[in-house]
């Protein structure tokens, strides 16, 4: 045990998963970003508009998911600790199959999503084209829906690092694919029927290293309880609501876009996109391999000892959410000019609401992992219902005013009036037993420590950004690493959340340093031998 009474072994899997998470991610988003280059040059700012666009209904269309999988992985977490082979074989089998009722209900929704595609595409693809390639698009997405199922136990076991381990492997592969064919034959047909290939190819093989690994699941037969299965039913309700909320937020900004303006500005908007996803999957990918743990935790600790990992983990968040938010402001705009080139830049006012949007969404993710792992679900399944209708109408009306930072000031909007209060509330009622005013004094007072590095940094990094080379994109990088790190570590040095971090990091060395000093102890052995 450590001294906080947490079980070592579920500390050492969380590190693992992290460890693991942060390294695939970062190799698997490099690739991603010289593809887009690729693309954009070979096949122009209107099919990779298009592509953006078709990834987002792909999204819309997959509320029908339920958030069954969500329900599924959270049930799961106890018959999987206690052993019981046959409920959890149970709760797989029923997982199958509504995964494959969902994906029928998806390609019929698909189907008849194809004779509107003209009014977000216009006349700036050929549209038979674009309705096969929005088909190709559906053809994917279904491939998960009937294969994926099986995944769910390794996130259960918190051996998720297996995943990504195994996406990240897939993904290469496709990107080195699909770089060849742009630069050889450029083809979009072709790009996505290679897509396809490889998804399969990767569930196959996932789905026979887990029967391979849990050969039992072949010989138990599942059983589920009338109960469970209405209990299962009632959070899969629940997360149906929360599922039409995210997607609707998230997902309806390229369609506004596309609506309003025109397919190149969604390509333009999707390329700032794609580098707050890379950064938020980095940040996510850092603090994934901690979910599973919460919900062990939620099961094994006392509420005190609950409340004191949430703080740490809220802290951890701030550090990296905030590192994240200011290092983009800075960079980002030089970035995409090196990148891309000068035609593909937005103004700031839209860069700012991003940024804004990045960070507010990103330092919910605390509290949402709490929630998730003491599955709560049903006490505020109205509330992203709420926040979806407000985001939809604010970033129309908005769209009209101000242009595309209308539909970012929407989405904001729609966050702070509703899942901003919401989601720490049931949180702090339902887990913590504590008043939502503990959790908003600590969050207002780390946003006011971080607007001290924002602006440092703004100031130090001015003569970096002037210049549009990859030297000074480095040098303007290693000013806000340096001083925003440095900065944290003067203000918090004394308080137990970093220290409870720095404990952990100085463990993990020693460890390592011991691993090292036995490795070449053995080498000489060998040698000497």
């Amino acid at each position: 045990m450590t001294k906080d009474g947490e079980p070592t072994m579920r500390v050492k899997k969380a590190s693992v998963n992290v460890f693991i998470n942060l390294l695939t991610f970062i190799i698997g988003m490099l690739p991603a970003f010289i593809v887009r280059k690729a693309f954009l040059d070979s096949l122009g700012n209107e099919l990779l508009g298009l592509t953006s666009l078709y990834t987002n209904i792909i999204g819309l269309l997959s509320i029908v998911e339920l958030g069954i999988g969500s329900a599924i992985i959270y049930s799961l977490y106890k018959p999987f600790a206690e052993n019981d082979r046959e409920k959890v074989k149970g709760y797989l089998n029923f997982y199958a199959k509504l995964y494959k009722w969902v994906g029928l209900v998806i390609l019929g929704l698909g189907l008849l999503m194809i004779p509107f595609l003209h009014f977000f595409v216009k006349d700036q693809v050929n549209l038979q084209d674009a309705q096969i390639y929005f088909l190709l698009f559906l053809i994917n997405t279904l491939i998960s829906y009937f294969f994926s199922s099986k995944l769910s136990i390794l996130n259960v076991a918190q051996d998720e690092y297996k995943i990504s381990l195994a996406t990240t492997a897939s993904k290469l592969l496709l990107f080195i694919l699909q770089y060849a064919l742009l630069q050889i034959y450029p083809n979009l047909y072709i790009f996505l029927l290679i897509q396809i290939f490889i998804n399969s190819i990767y569930y196959l093989f996932m789905n026979r290293y887990i029967d391979k690994k849990y050969s039992w699941l072949k010989q138990t037969t599942g059983t589920m309880e009338v109960e469970e299965r209405k209990s299962l039913i009632k959070n899969v309700k629940a997360l149906f609501l929360h599922k039409i909320g995210g997607v609707l937020v998230l997902g309806t900004d390229n369609l506004v876009i596309s609506s309003f303006m025109n397919l190149t500005v969604v390509g333009i908007f999707n390329s700032y996109s794609m580098i707050l996803g890379a950064a938020q999957g980095l940040i996510a990918s850092s603090l994934s391999g901690v979910a599973a743990s919460v919900g062990n935790l939620l099961v094994a600790c006392d509420k005190t000892m609950v409340y004191k990992i949430h703080r740490r983990l809220f802290f951890f968040s701030f550090w990296i959410v905030s590192f994240g938010t200011i290092s983009l402001f800075n960079t980002i705009q030089q970035f995409v000019f090196i990148w891309l080139g000068e035609g593909q830049i937005l103004d700031q006012w839209t860069i700012i609401l991003l940024l804004l949007n990045f960070y507010f969404f990103l330092m919910r993710g605390s509290v949402e992992r709490f929630k998730e792992g003491g599955g709560i679900y049903h006490q505020d399944r109205y509330a992203p219902l709420i926040e979806a209708a407000i985001n939809l109408v604010a970033s129309i009306v908005l769209i009209n005013l101000i242009g595309l930072p209308g539909v970012l000031l929407g989405t904001l909007l729609s966050n702070f009036t509703v899942i901003f209060w919401v989601k720490p509330k049931m949180v702090y009622k339902y887990i913590f037993e504590k008043k939502l005013s503990a959790y908003f004094i600590m969050y207002f007072k780390y946003l006011s420590v971080g607007m001290i590095p924002l602006l440092l940094t703004y100031a130090a990094t001015m003569p970096f950004k002037e210049v549009n080379t990859m030297a000074a994109l480095a040098g303007n990088c290693l000013l806000n690493i340096v001083i925003i790190n440095l900065f944290y570590y003067l203000i918090f040095r004394k308080n137990e959340e970093f220290k409870y971090f720095a404990g952990l990091l100085a463990t993990l060395l020693i460890k390592l340093k011991s691993r090292a000093l036995t490795m070449r102890l053995k080498l000489k052995e060998s040698k000497g031998g």
